[in-house]
């Protein structure tokens, strides 16, 4: 059975270093880039199923490749994987095409979250965050 391949863009190289020893056993990840630009090209060059992205060196780099993945890739599967807990956030991940919202300090079991992505849910860490993004939105 293969495993699903995932590529990780994030602005720190220990970030990426840190998942690619996290994801290996379970994952193959087929790339990690730290720049937005490179994660668009590499994920059109390389088609992973999987691309675990930060918001990296600014909220809107993080969104504007997410937005170009979505539109260029439709069947890669966006999780974003960031520091941020604010809500405004959350809804700006989801409005740019992204499948997963995981602040980096609170998902103790990434593989847990990914894997339900991969299987068509839309995840969010801690799971009561997009709750709270809908009720900041609605008021």
């Amino acid at each position: 059975m293969s495993r699903p391949r995932v590529l990780i863009g994030d602005s720190s190289r220990a970030m990426l270093a840190y998942l690619e020893i996290l994801l290996e056993s379970h994952y193959e990840v087929v790339a990690s880039e730290t720049e937005g630009e490179a994660v668009v090209m590499t994920a059109k060059k390389l088609e992973p199923e999987l691309i675990i992205l930060d918001f990296s060196l600014s909220f809107l780099e993080g969104l504007g490749t997410a937005r170009q993945l979505y539109e260029t890739l439709p069947d890669s599967k966006v999780v974003f994987f960031a520091l941020h807990e604010d809500p405004v956030y959350v809804m700006a991940a989801f409005e740019a095409g992204a499948s997963g919202y995981l602040v980096k300090h609170l998902t103790v079991d990434l593989g847990h979250y990914l894997g339900r992505v991969l299987r068509g849910e839309r995840v969010c860490c801690p799971d009561d965050l997009h709750v709270r993004a809908i009720r900041k939105q609605d008021t």
